[in-house]
């Protein structure tokens, strides 16, 4: 009976001594980056006469494949993976859309860039497509990858004609395996498209 007892009495006791252990775990140290295209100071890109007209910018749209916050990464041909500690601010679709309205304001390529949200009615309408945003490790040098395709259209009253449709795809290497050179190496490849893009928005678009 006794040594039942003793056991009784240890059996209580581990619950009791198991309650006051605390386990303390490192917290999860997420980094958060934004890619913040923007165009160049006028002193670097002349300024050239706008359109006197008004352009509606949509939202882009992203691919699946790249449309969530954390960074993607291509390790090998058909292999993928995304970072869950090092993560976009905001949504690729967010942000770009938010870049791309910026860019192209400073550009001057028409007198009024708007989002849907605005009540001014569009002379054009540009659509875009983010196909791909991501870093390539499977090929040496490692680089960053971004494809977009755009979709120019001329609005009068009910009617849309298209006027241009581009695809680019652009790429930087990376001079390190951080995220903050990857964020870099993208931004950069962004901007490169953007450029592009609005090179080709001005061989369309009537000026002042």
């Amino acid at each position: 009976m006794r040594a039942f007892a003793a056991i009784l009495a240890m059996l209580l006791v581990l619950p009791l001594a198991a309650s006051c252990v605390k386990l303390e775990r490192q917290p999860v140290e997420k980094r958060f980056y934004a890619l913040e295209t923007a165009r160049p100071a006028p002193g670097v890109v002349p300024a050239l006469a706008a359109s006197p007209a008004t352009m509606l910018v949509r939202r882009l749209h992203v691919s699946p494949r790249a449309a969530g916050r954390e960074l993607v990464y291509r390790t090998a041909p058909s292999a993928w993976t995304a970072d869950y500690y090092n993560m976009f601010f905001v949504s690729p679709a967010d942000m770009l859309t938010q870049d791309l309205r910026a860019w192209l304001a400073a550009a001057g390529v028409c007198a009024n860039v708007v989002d849907p949200g605005s009540l001014a009615a569009p002379d054009y309408i540009l659509e875009g497509n983010v196909t791909a945003l991501h870093g390539d490790f499977a090929v040496k040098p490692p680089q960053a990858v971004v494809e977009m395709q755009f979709l120019l259209l001329k609005s009068t009253g009910d009617e849309r004609k298209v006027l241009l449709t581009r695809e680019y795809r652009k790429s930087a290497p990376l001079s390190g395996n951080t995220p903050q050179e990857l964020v870099r190496a993208m931004r950069e490849s962004v901007a490169a498209a953007y450029a592009d893009l609005e090179s080709d928005l001005r061989t369309v678009l009537p000026r002042k």
